[in-house]
């Protein structure tokens, strides 16, 4: 037999023929090699386990494939609703219509009731969440899996994002009682006010919570993983990311319903204040201009305490609290 299969054939069939069988021991050595590197031959699988691994493959090429064209469409559909929101929600505001007397008597609840609902920046902790998420994608959707062993990274992930999504804290919603006489305190209006936005933001939280836990870290069997134990995780880790995108965009409008509450306590350009009894309220941040008017006592005091607020002409901003920071001219 000729050392050179490849050149000891009677014609092309033959040639085509030893050149094949050439490429198929090649490609034969460098598995066995392969094989040998990563400690022997792994254990066999079932063969309808290799056809779900080709299907799954085609079905997640597939899905990626519609989802951006959906994602495209959801993205032009949720931007014309946020504009709607935003100028709904930037406007006056439906606490405006209150006296302005009484939402400066109750500034300072109605403040610490949207600290309470908004402790922190929640947009910025969803993000940090959908960050981690794409890491734990990469990490999933990897081509090596074998080469690096990177269950100990995708562990690690794991557990950085349900940290992550339980650390987002927000008051529970509840149904709030409605005073028998005919309208809503102030302060009730407030909460309710606030409570319509949490509820939805909180139902896509726990979704996302539940969801990591039942859906995900179920299948990282964490003790004898493996390829198989991820089969289907991609697409679980898109259905996570689209749950916190959608609680991202209401976090957002929670964001301004604050904002609203915020404003209808602090911005009183033009209003009477005349009837207002300021003793212990919270001056500080207070917006007004030479319309507002303000008790006789008080009026002196509130204008030295103020400076012109940035940006807006005629406006100024209470900049420390009158009461306690300024020296009346008899002392």
């Amino acid at each position: 037999m000729s050392a050179d299969p490849i050149h000891d054939h009677d014609g092309p069939a033959d040639f085509l023929a030893a050149l094949l069988a050439s490429a198929h021991r090649q490609v034969g050595t460098a598995v066995i090699d392969r094989i040998a590197a990563q400690g022997g031959v792994p254990e066999l699988r079932d063969p309808d386990l290799a056809l779900a691994h080709m299907l799954w493959s085609a079905h997640r090429a597939t899905g990626s494939e519609v989802a951006e064209r959906l994602n495209r469409d959801k993205a032009v559909a949720n931007g014309r609703r946020s504009r709607r929101s935003l100028q709904r929600l930037t406007g006056p505001g439906p606490l405006a219509g209150r006296l302005a007397w009484v939402r400066l008597k109750h500034r300072r609840e109605a403040l610490r009731l949207a600290h309470t609902y908004w402790p922190t920046d929640l947009t910025a902790l969803i993000r940090d969440a959908l960050t981690t998420l794409g890491e734990l994608a990469e990490l999933i959707e990897a081509d090596e899996l074998y080469a690096e062993n990177p269950w100990e990274e995708i562990t690690r992930v794991t557990l950085l994002l349900e940290r992550q999504l339980s650390g987002i804290m927000l008051p529970t919603p509840r149904e709030l009682a409605r005073p028998e006489q005919l309208g809503t305190d102030y302060l009730t209006e407030v909460e309710q006010f606030l409570d319509s936005h949490v509820g939805p933001l909180q139902q896509d939280l726990g979704n996302a919570q539940q969801f990591l836990a039942g859906e995900l870290v179920s299948r990282l069997d964490f003790s004898e993983p493996d390829a198989e134990s991820l089969l289907g995780a991609d697409m679980v880790v898109q259905d996570l990311a689209e749950d916190l995108e959608q609680a991202q965009g209401k976090a957002q409008t929670l964001r301004l319903v604050v904002a609203a509450v915020e404003r209808a306590s602090s911005d009183f350009v033009g209003e009477d204040l005349s009837r207002a009894n300021l003793d212990d309220i919270p001056l500080k941040g207070v917006r007004w201009d030479a319309g507002t008017i303000w008790p006789d006592e008080w009026e002196a005091w509130i204008r030295q305490a103020s400076r012109p607020a940035g940006g807006e002409e005629g406006v100024l901003i209470v900049a420390s609290e009158p009461h306690s920071s300024v020296v009346s001219a008899d002392a």
